[in-house]
């Protein structure tokens, strides 16, 4: 890969220059001030938070704002589609009893509700719309945002590119990547931003060799979405043997916390909810896996476990050949990056929103290294033009032409941005040791 053309060396030396300087502290708050308003106004112009894809998260915040956690995770035999992964509709709820979101209407009792909540949705709707509950609610899905800010500011601070002008320039740089805005304004997926933020904080800690609170922060990621399991697999692989019990039993302690409780008041279906959240489901029609029959339940359960088996493939590769050096800023991102698209490769569907991860790790990874490449930009390009963050209706290239040929057009140039910086590194540990030799004869 080649780094993002400039007029001239000097003019590329000191823009870098600029951003290198350090800054104060208040300049910096000033300038996550900015940023924040930058997505937020790009999110307004592109329509606004949407209700597509809304009530996988906010009925469920809604009954845990009123005490009913039981209807919070209704049986499956009353809900038609996968609701959202326990934390975020937690932390929604806590803020919607917190500012008495809806509180001028009584909550539906649990007469209106049916017998173990076979019939919530109908009195909820009724509820909501009498309140407006909806538009409040959907304003949280902003929490997303901060986390994932928190998260690369974190990032950029372990990697030695903190407090200076690196920061509100790549905060500035994702507000900006389609994907990003896409998860609230074309779909309600706030619970994805808020898990790529905790996860991004969980390898800030790992830099910073606080293992422990990194198996915290990844357990709390996968109570949000379970595309964070594959950073907590990498990052299993990647902590030194003497810190790895540690990490996993603060990682598996921190997901008890959260969600034995609710699968006491739930019967036991918050844990299944916690498990599969969102993602729960079998291949898309027109999918690259559906065309290839890979409908089966065991072919959907294999599917869904190769990528992990791909991840710790590749972080033992990576261990092997830089030993050490696989906890270096550049290196570890790109592991991360990578271990975020191969999520892409196994996919059961393709949508705009799924490249928000991988877009935000490989956008950090150059703003990291502090080159930025052309075909970051293309392929960014190229994914907002088929996925459209504009609501436009019947969109031709994204529902016209067939998802599996999206899938092979998309999918092999984010794994290859990801990947590419590693490989570069593996080749130089690999040639240095014969260019020395040779300088020394």
């Amino acid at each position: 890969m080649t780094p993002f053309p400039t007029r001239s060396n000097t003019e590329r030396s000191a823009l870098v220059q600029w951003l290198d300087r350090p800054r104060s502290q208040w300049w910096c708050v000033a300038s996550w001030v900015v940023a924040t308003a930058v997505f937020v106004g790009i999110t307004t112009l592109l329509g606004g938070v949407t209700q597509l894809d809304a009530l996988l998260s906010t009925y469920t915040s809604w009954s845990i704002a009123h005490g009913n956690v039981a209807c919070a995770f209704p049986p499956g035999s009353s809900v038609d589609f996968p609701l959202t992964a326990p934390l975020y509709p937690v932390v929604a709820g806590g803020l919607a009893a917190l500012f008495h979101v809806g509180h001028g209407v009584p909550f539906p009792n649990q007469a209106a509700l049916g017998q173990s909540c076979l019939h919530w949705l109908a009195p909820m709707t009724r509820w909501a719309n009498r309140t407006h509950a909806l538009t409040v609610t959907l304003r949280f899905g902003y929490l997303g945002w901060f986390a994932l800010a928190a998260g690369i500011i974190a990032v950029m601070r372990s990697s030695g590119r903190g407090r200076n002008g690196w920061e509100p320039a790549v905060l500035v740089a994702v507000a900006f990547t389609p994907p990003v805005p896409t998860c609230l304004e074309y779909f309600f997926h706030p619970q994805d931003l808020l898990a790529m933020g905790l996860i991004l904080l969980g390898v800030s800690c790992a830099q910073h060799n606080k293992w422990t609170w990194a198996g915290v922060l990844m357990g709390l990621a996968f109570t949000s979405q379970q595309f964070a399991l594959l950073a907590a697999v990498l990052l299993f692989v990647l902590v030194p043997a003497k810190r790895r019990l540690a990490f996993s039993l603060s990682a598996v302690t921190t997901f008890a916390v959260l969600v034995i409780p609710l699968m006491a008041l739930s019967s036991g279906r918050a844990l299944r909810v916690a498990l599969t959240g969102s993602g729960e489901g079998g291949p898309l029609t027109s999918s690259l896996e559906w065309e290839l029959h890979f409908t089966g339940s065991v072919a959907i359960d294999v599917l869904r476990v190769l990528p992990e088996i791909a991840v710790v493939v590749l972080a033992l590769w990576a261990r092997r050949r830089l030993s050490n050096a696989v906890m270096e800023p550049v290196v570890l991102l790109s592991l991360l990056a990578t271990a975020l698209a191969l999520r892409l490769v196994f996919e059961g569907g393709l949508y705009g929103y799924y490249f928000m991860a991988s877009a935000v790790a490989i956008v950090l990874l150059d703003f990291v290294r502090r080159k930025f490449r052309i075909e970051v930009i293309l392929w960014l390009a190229l994914a907002a033009l088929v996925f459209s963050p504009l609501r436009r209706g019947h969109d031709p290239l994204t529902y016209g032409v067939d998802m599996w040929v999206w899938q092979l057009v998309l999918v092999p140039p984010t794994v290859a941005l990801a990947i590419s910086p590693l490989i570069g590194r593996i080749r130089r540990e690999r040639t240095s040791p014969h260019v020395v030799a040779e300088a020394t004869s």
